[in-house]
């Protein structure tokens, strides 16, 4: 391959190992976006500290200065409450000279010359409405009020303590029902002018006092319903203003909280008035609402944009001075790559980095002509026939090397430039779709029939194709002649099929054996399914009776109860028939008494009875997983096995933790294998004995186990068999009833379903102890039916 070719190769290499999905930016552009971030991140630091830092400044210069309006706002009103308290007191003085047929005229007429006043009336000492001052539309009906008794007015009461004279901020009119702002003055005589306002008007005025650039504020009562708004149309206030104002109360002055309407955060003060019980809430805009926030961020962007202009002016002109001599070093690196090779002496730049780039890029292009060379030389001398071929056209040769052309009688210069079907190397010349499957299924192994130039064909094994490293259209292709391993392959298949038929005849004997051996072992797992089986039914029976014999005494002293009752009855219906007498009624009412005191105590027993056994019952014959305390399942097992051993000297004691013990496992399984230990120890270890005991205690064990031991004082296990008492057909003794599968199936119940362990400890003449250790959640297995 020449120089030329090798470098383009190179060269294509280095644009496919890029990623198609990044985009790549030239140096120039790299240092403008270098400069360019640097500027303006330190700018957007610097203005994002400022903001940071005057955003709450404003904020607070705000909250002072609102604090300020809304107290001035208050003084302003506590003013104007006493400019009306004058004129109200001077009208009362001046009410007193007015003879009583004209004190309506004389109040009507005030009424109209004061913008502020709504009514004025005349109160006696009785408090009852002696004469109204009215506007003109409801003078009408002043004869209709006259009169009435306004004693219980809170606005007289609050008259009533003591003082000279009360306001009251929600005055219910008694004129027209609607609340209203009143002040009660007591005049010298016991009697008492009362003048009605409206909210409104009376903050307005203290309002305007204030100038048109106040802040904007609400009036609301001491329930936080708003009686004024100063500035009308606004958004009305938030539904938490009186938990707000309980804030705002309870924090410091100046650091009430903000308020949050329609999305929107506000900075607000408030200010109270004592008389009327009024809260005065000021509001101004916060964030960038406010108007110096919204500026201060305005300007800081317009700046930060002048940064960005001049730092994208100075970053041009710094990226082309950085690249200009860089243009100069990849027109010498593209030059090398292309192999015109000697290059020329490189200019000289102030950049130390590019002076040592450009004698890289000499260093480099000496190097890839020696490799040029040492490759061609590993590619003649390889000892399989290889040939480098171009992916179009047919697979064209563009070079083989001279194990190519012994193999295939070619000379080199015979073969380069033409395909392998120009040559006849086909007895089928492949279709190009069948050549691009091949080329696009990558490396493999090929099998197929070539021929020589001489005509002779060879069968060989075809390697490839390898794509060439840096050429997007060349690969390399090695074959082998592999006849004379063919040869050797047929005479080790024909010794390997023998081989076989021995191994099949030995193969069908085994698997003779195996069956044989597969039903004998089936015929011996039926075999003590059923004896398991019969264990279980028999202990089933055994406690059945012994329920039933458990049920028969209390269920016959409810029958005698209930018997006793039905003649306590007919007494009382004879003692009827002749004259019923209060003995009598007595009597019926001690029998009915003592008979359902018996009755009911009796039933009560048979069903818990009932209840334990149903509870036993229910977890022994089903296989169903559930939460359960260890107390409770041991308590119910017990108490179903108790009346089994009715008759007997035999007893059975539980000491269980009553809570602490809960087990997520099975139930039933566990109950089976309790059952069936208490049964082998009275059958077995109480056998010939005038007492015994069966003791069942418990407790947790290791994190995430509990115990269980089933304890008696019998007879206890021989030393010989104590070690194969878990094995079936062991446990039983000779000429007694059962299989010897009770321990079996339970140690097999503890350890495949419940997940824990049963053990066994005894010494002769000393009773046996076996113990379960569980985890308190069993394993998630598939429960056997």
């Amino acid at each position: 391959m020449s120089t030329a070719r090798l470098s383009k190769g190179a060269r294509t290499a280095g644009q496919a190992g890029r990623p198609l999905n990044v985009h790549i930016w030239g140096l120039a552009n790299h240092v403008r976006g270098l400069l360019l971030v640097a500027m303006l991140s330190s700018f957007a630091l610097a203005c994002g500290a400022l903001v940071l830092h005057r955003i709450p400044l404003i904020e607070q210069q705000d909250r002072a200065a609102l604090q300020r309006e809304v107290d001035a706002m208050g003084e302003r009103l506590a003013l104007q409450q006493q400019a009306v308290q004058g004129r109200v007191g001077q009208l009362a003085r001046l009410l007193a000279r007015v003879p009583a047929e004209a004190a309506d005229g004389w109040l009507d007429a005030r009424v109209d010359d004061d913008a502020l006043l709504l009514a004025l009336y005349h109160l006696g000492p009785d408090d009852r409405v002696q004469a109204l001052g009215l506007p003109p539309a409801l003078r009408a009906g002043r004869d209709a009020w006259r009169g009435r008794d306004l004693a219980r007015s809170p606005l007289l009461q609050a008259l009533a303590a003591g003082a000279g004279l009360a306001w009251d901020g929600r005055h219910p009119s008694p004129i027209t029902g609607e609340p209203r702002v009143a002040l009660a003055l007591r005049d010298a005589q016991g009697g008492v002018l009362v003048a009605e306002m409206q909210a409104g008007a009376l903050v307005r005025g203290a309002a305007l006092a204030g100038g048109t650039d106040a802040s904007p504020a609400w009036v609301v009562d001491p329930a936080g319903e708003l009686l004024v708004d100063t500035r009308p149309g606004a958004a009305p206030p938030p539904r938490d203003l009186s938990a707000w104002r309980a804030a705002a109360r309870a924090a410091q002055r100046g650091a009430a909280p903000s308020l949050r309407m329609d999305g929107q955060r506000w900075q607000a003060a408030m200010a109270e008035s004592a008389t009327l019980g009024w809260t005065i809430v000021g509001r101004v805009p916060a964030g960038l609402d406010n108007l110096q926030v919204r500026r201060l961020v305005v300007y800081n962007g317009l700046a930060l944009l002048a940064s960005l202009l001049a730092g994208l002016a100075l970053a041009s002109w710094w990226a082309w001075r950085m690249a200009r001599p860089l243009h100069d070093t990849v027109a010498r690196a593209r030059r090398a790559m292309a192999g015109d090779l000697p290059l020329p002496a490189a200019r000289r730049s102030s950049v130390v980095e590019f002076n040592q780039l450009a004698h890289a890029l000499e260093t480099m292009a000496l190097a890839l002509h020696a490799r040029e060379l040492q490759w061609k030389s590993i590619f003649h001398a390889a000892p399989l026939a290889m040939g480098l071929s171009y992916t179009r056209q047919g697979m064209r040769l563009l070079d083989v090397n001279e194990a190519w052309c012994r193999e295939y009688g070619f000379t080199a210069e015979q073969a380069i430039g033409r395909s392998p079907v120009q040559l006849g190397m086909f007895a089928q010349p492949p279709t190009p779709e069948a050549m691009d499957r091949v080329i696009a299924a990558g490396p493999t192994r090929t099998r197929l029939r070539l021929r020589r130039r001489d005509g002779q064909e060879l069968q060989v094994v075809m390697f490839g194709p390898h794509p060439v490293p840096g050429a997007e259209r060349e690969v390399i292709w090695a074959s082998m002649d592999i006849g004379p391993l063919r040869q050797a392959e047929q005479t080790v298949r024909d010794l390997n099929q023998q081989l076989e038929q021995r191994v099949a005849q030995r193969t069908e004997a085994l698997a003779a054996s195996n069956a044989a051996l597969a039903r004998t072992a089936e015929q011996l797992h039926r075999a003590q399914d059923e004896l398991v089986r019969a264990e279980k039914m028999a202990g089933l029976g055994a406690l059945v009776a012994g329920i039933a014999h458990e049920l028969h005494t209390p269920l016959g002293n409810g029958l005698l109860a209930v018997g006793s009752l039905a003649g306590v009855l007919e007494r009382f219906a004879q003692a009827t028939a002749a004259g019923l007498r209060r003995a009598d009624l007595q009597d019926l009412l001690a029998g009915l008494e003592q008979g359902t005191e018996i009755a009911v105590r009796s039933l009560r027993r048979a069903a818990d009875l009932v209840q334990n056994f149903k509870q036993v019952a229910v977890d022994q014959t089903s296989a169903q997983r559930r939460r359960f305390e260890l107390h409770d399942l041991v308590r119910d097992m017990a108490a179903s096995l108790r009346p089994g051993l009715a008759g007997t000297p035999y007893t059975i004691e539980v000491d269980v933790p009553a809570t602490g013990l809960q087990l997520d496992s099975y139930p039933g399984a566990l109950g089976q294998a309790l059952g069936q230990l208490v049964h082998n120890a009275v059958q077995h270890g109480f056998d010939g004995r005038d007492h015994g005991c069966v003791r069942i205690t418990g407790g947790p064990g290791a994190p995430g186990q509990v115990w269980l031991r089933v304890a008696d004082d019998g007879r206890g296990i021989a030393a010989g068999r104590l070690a194969r008492i878990f094995e079936p057909f062991i446990g039983g003794a000779p000429g007694r009833n059962g299989t010897g599968l009770g321990l079996y199936a339970s140690a097999n119940a503890v350890a495949t379903l419940l997940g824990g362990s049963l053990t066994a400890d005894s010494t002769e003449g000393q009773g046996s102890c076996f113990e379960l250790r569980l985890p308190t959640e069993a394993p998630h297995a598939e429960p056997p039916t």
